[in-house]
């Protein structure tokens, strides 16, 4: 009888085939956690590991070799400073039409961007960052502000985001910007 190929995931791939004994040395070395699919011939699909026969194995905490993992993931700011930005960006585009669409479409996509960063590096916002990023750029200052207490971040991209955000409000009710 041959030994039992399973298949896990691995970030966005799958791996596979491998022995039962490559499952349980990844487990205990703290390189797969609880919610990683596996699957084997005879499931009727993919199931997180905890699920399966490697449940007992399946760390309950996190690893120090996970811990470090995730600590290594670092959190780039430079998206942080893009929002805190964008209204200074929009007073430039203010003569093109639809530019307020074409701000709130480039917040949106920044703050989402911003979210799979902090989700990859195990430092997920709370569900407070869906109805903040909704908002655009006025929203801004309160996500970047849940972000920076998060990280233990200095406030300082809170702080031009609510410069840049007054300025943009400004120059629009001086009539600097075409209706």
């Amino acid at each position: 009888m041959s030994p039992t190929a399973w298949h896990y995931q691995d970030g966005q791939r799958a791996v596979g085939p491998v022995e039962e004994d490559v499952i349980r040395r990844r487990l205990s070395e703290g390189r797969m956690q609880a919610g990683t699919l596996v699957w084997c011939e005879g499931m009727s699909g993919w199931a997180p590991v905890e699920q399966t026969l490697f449940a007992a194995e399946v760390p309950l905490r996190i690893t120090p070799a996970a811990a470090s993992a995730q600590a290594s993931v670092r959190v780039n700011p430079a998206v942080a400073w893009l929002i805190a930005c964008l209204p200074f960006a929009l007073l430039l585009l203010s003569p093109v039409p639809g530019s307020g669409l074409i701000g709130m479409v480039a917040y949106i996509a920044l703050a989402l961007h911003d979210r799979r960063q902090l989700q990859r590096a195990g430092r997920p916002l709370l569900h407070a960052g869906w109805w903040l990023i909704l908002l655009g750029g006025v929203g801004a200052p309160i996500y970047l502000s849940l972000r920076a207490g998060m990280l233990g971040d200095r406030r300082d991209y809170v702080l031009v985001s609510l410069l840049a955000i007054a300025m943009f409000f400004l120059f629009a009710l001086q009539g600097g910007m075409p209706a």
